[in-house]
């Protein structure tokens, strides 16, 4: 329809002012209607997108700090659809609507292969947050309990067998804390098993204000067991052991280390994390390294790398960004002059906070689908999809600066016995560990007396 006093422009001409109203409202809804003169019909275009602009505004300022959490909410992900799919039609009908007040479109007018191509664009445009959401929820179908990892882990750690059923046990409710055993599985080319060297508790404070890792070393032999059984081996074999003789630990492999650890600790275990060390290394460089102080010199010439290397590892006191192959090297080194096991957890404590304080600096969106991927392989967990949101912002909320870290060592919570007929070992002094678990993990209050 031609405008009020101009003559209808023929089909076969092209009007550039078409192509220009098109473009006009492709980039904000509204501006094209407005440039060809219907202002009512600009401000019923315009005001839900200026409403949208405000909101994402509003989000972004007052809570960026979250992202992480929202990308693995289901609502939030399938309202991010729904939303995507109203705006994409939202600003067709802006693009469209602007140019035929112009022109009848007609293949034979190069105006309107231009708006042809602005809508092009604009699916292009929303294509990319539907990419975004769909990666969002793979991973979290891939981690959660029931997901591809979350009901079999045998693919991803060959040995863990199946994860537990929930156990019946009430889920921490708003408020109280929750406590997730993380366990590190270091595999390597060839390797047919894998044993948890790495168990570090991690507790979520979930108001923010105290939150804690305790590392439990893999070497520990008589962890007692929640039958009244003692595990008269290195604790890095239970979990393996328990999912091959499931007549012998019903929970199975996961859930009798989770109740292990647990009785160990004298609080509950709520969930548990399997990460894949080398994984781990992909996390990191997905979200761009990480910024980790060394307080002194690691010399570790006989470190063998990731793909099986012998390289050996050096690195001097200071202040490192480390990409993946770096952090991953920092956090394996155990055999430099003055390393052991308990440095090293040290030092897994030391860059899990350093990609935690990375995951909250609000500069996640480009990193998006490398982090997502990353995730998906790398980490397993029997967290409920509907938990995960609410985990992953405690873990954003906590306060690095009240954090306790703990790595459980000789003398104080343990004896070593070099040269036993199971060969090196710990063995636990129960109630010093039972205390600092009551203390860090626990709703109680910490008592400093407790603390080391």
């Amino acid at each position: 329809m031609a405008r009020q006093g101009t003559a209808p422009i023929p089909a076969s001409s092209a009007n550039p002012r078409a192509s220009l109203a098109a473009l006009l409202s492709f980039l904000f809804p509204g501006l094209g209607q407005a440039y060809n003169g219907q202002a009512g019909l600009a401000w019923l275009l315009a005001a839900p997108a200026i409403v949208l602009v405000g909101g994402v505004a509003l989000v972004l300022v007052g809570g960026s700090s979250r992202l992480l959490a929202h990308l693995f909410d289901f609502r939030f992900l399938i309202g991010l659809v729904v939303l995507d799919v109203l705006l994409l039609a939202w600003r067709l009908i802006a693009v469209v609507q602007a140019h035929g007040r112009r022109e009848r479109p007609s293949v034979r007018s190069w105006a309107t292969w231009i708006t042809a191509a602005l809508v092009t664009v604009t699916l292009a445009m929303h294509a990319l947050p539907a990419y975004y959401v769909a990666k969002a929820i793979d991973t979290l179908d891939a981690v959660a309990l029931g997901g591809e990892h979350g009901s079999d882990l045998e693919d991803a750690f060959p040995g863990f067998g199946a994860l537990p059923e929930p156990s019946g046990q009430p889920d921490p409710v708003a408020g109280e804390r929750v406590n997730i055993l993380l366990v590190g599985v270091d595999s390597a080319p060839g390797r047919t098993t894998a044993l948890t060297d790495t168990m570090l508790v991690v507790s979520l404070d979930t108001t923010g204000s105290r939150s804690a890792m305790i590392s439990v070393p893999r070497d520990l032999y008589g962890t007692p067991l929640p039958d009244g059984r003692v595990y008269n081996a290195k604790l890095n074999s239970l979990m393996v052991r328990a999912a091959a003789n499931p007549d012998e630990y019903p929970l199975g492999g996961v859930g009798t280390l989770k109740a292990a650890i647990g009785e160990l600790l004298g609080v509950q275990i709520h969930y548990f994390a399997a990460i894949n060390l080398l994984g781990f290394k992909q996390t990191v460089d997905a979200i761009g390294g990480v910024e980790i102080t060394v307080q002194r010199a690691i010399s570790d010439p006989t470190y063998i790398d990731e793909l099986d290397r012998h390289v050996g590892f050096y690195i001097k006191p200071g202040t490192y960004h480390m990409d993946g192959r770096m952090a991953l090297a920092f956090v394996r080194s155990r055999k430099g002059a003055g390393d052991n096991d308990f440095t090293r957890a040290e030092r897994q404590q030391l860059l899990l906070a350093a990609v935690r304080e990375k995951l909250t600096a609000g500069n996640l969106l480009l990193a998006l689908p490398g982090l997502l991927d990353a995730v998906k392989n790398t980490i397993a967990t029997d967290v409920p999809s509907e938990r995960i949101a609410d985990l992953a912002r405690a873990v954003q909320e906590a306060d690095m600066s009240r954090l306790q870290r703990i790595v459980l060592q000789p003398p104080q919570f343990m004896t070593a016995e070099p040269f036993s007929s199971a060969g090196y070992i710990l063995v636990p002094d129960l109630d010093a560990i039972r205390a600092i678990g009551l203390a860090l993990l626990s709703d109680t209050p910490p008592s400093p007396r407790l603390l080391p």
